[in-house]
């Protein structure tokens, strides 16, 4: 970015007035500056005032001729997926991007007039992310609810998303906008717990010669449903679009206080509505996010010798 003139002018008369010869000349000690040893009317006030001049029209052609320029550049090369994702994200809801006479001329929209509060409320899409698939790049996205959640968009939100994103892409890339609900997730647990630590209230009777039943737990200090809030948190904890590990939901629930033994009986996922498919090892969600649908904890009390 070009100096001011002023900025231009104080560095040269501070460099000039640093220089022993010209301090010797002058009769100068140290400490003298420019501006209280020259006057503003001084020959070297003025002619510092011209150079100083010339130089920022010098920088400002600089600067002029660097955006044009990137301007350029930007126009001609072909654009990555974090910039679809980024330019998804400046997405402004009932906002037209910058026109001239009438047709879109730009990529990104004229804000003056509008506070930071009317420009955020406007980015309706919080959460993205692109990937490229059979030729087509595929660009999820979700809204914020109050928690920040991820919830999709409706169906006036996507088409002009959507619509937005045909007048900035590049020639020739189809894209594909999905704006879906949670991936539902069922989880079903085995758990052997310390009954001196943590709270058991079971819901059926023992339906294995392992004495397991169906059971919620609970902190007996705060009342918590300790594991499926570990569960939830598991999943609330994945970024957006991010891959869900049975090791991971494992993890978590071995880090339980009072929890003796843990084990995934299964995880089940539905992105469809109606069927659901088994976890093997890890899932990325089709949505972007999960939700958990139901959990089940079958156990009984730890028993240290047996």
């Amino acid at each position: 970015m070009a100096r001011t003139i002023s900025e231009i002018k104080a560095e040269i008369g501070a460099a000039y007035i640093s220089h022993e010869t010209v301090r010797s000349a002058y009769g100068l000690d140290e400490n003298a500056s420019f501006d209280k040893v020259f006057s503003p009317i001084s020959v070297e006030s003025v002619l510092f005032y011209v150079v100083a001049a010339s130089i920022w029209v010098l920088e400002q052609l600089f600067d002029r001729h660097t955006a044009e320029v990137e301007q350029r550049i930007e126009a001609l090369r072909p654009h990555t997926l974090r910039w679809y994702v980024s330019k998804t994200l400046e997405y402004m809801h009932n906002f037209k991007l910058v026109q001239t006479n009438g047709v879109v001329s730009a990529d990104y929209y004229d804000t003056t007039g509008l506070s930071e509060g009317d420009i955020a409320a406007k980015k309706i899409v919080k959460y993205a992310v692109a990937t490229e698939t059979n030729a087509q790049v595929v660009i999820k996205v979700a809204k914020a609810k109050a928690d920040g959640r991820p919830t999709p968009l409706t169906i006036n939100e996507k088409a002009g998303l959507e619509y937005y994103l045909s007048q900035i892409k590049d020639a020739g890339v189809y894209i594909k906008v999905l704006s879906e609900v949670a991936d539902k997730m069922n989880v079903e647990l085995v758990v052997l717990y310390d009954p001196s630590v943590l709270n058991a209230e079971f819901t059926t009777g023992a339906d294995d010669r392992e004495e397991y039943r169906q059971m919620i737990i609970t902190d007996p200090n705060s009342g918590k449903e300790v594991i499926k809030e570990v569960v939830q948190e598991v999943i609330a904890r994945l970024p957006f679009n991010g891959e869900y590990r049975n090791s991971d939901l494992m993890a978590a629930l071995q880090a339980i206080e009072g929890v003796e033994v843990a084990d995934i009986a299964s995880v089940q996922v539905c992105s469809d509505g109606e069927t659901y498919t088994d976890v093997v090892g890890c899932r990325r969600p089709y949505s972007g996010y999960y939700e958990l649908n139901n959990i089940i904890i079958r156990g009984r009390a730890y028993k240290v010798a047996e």
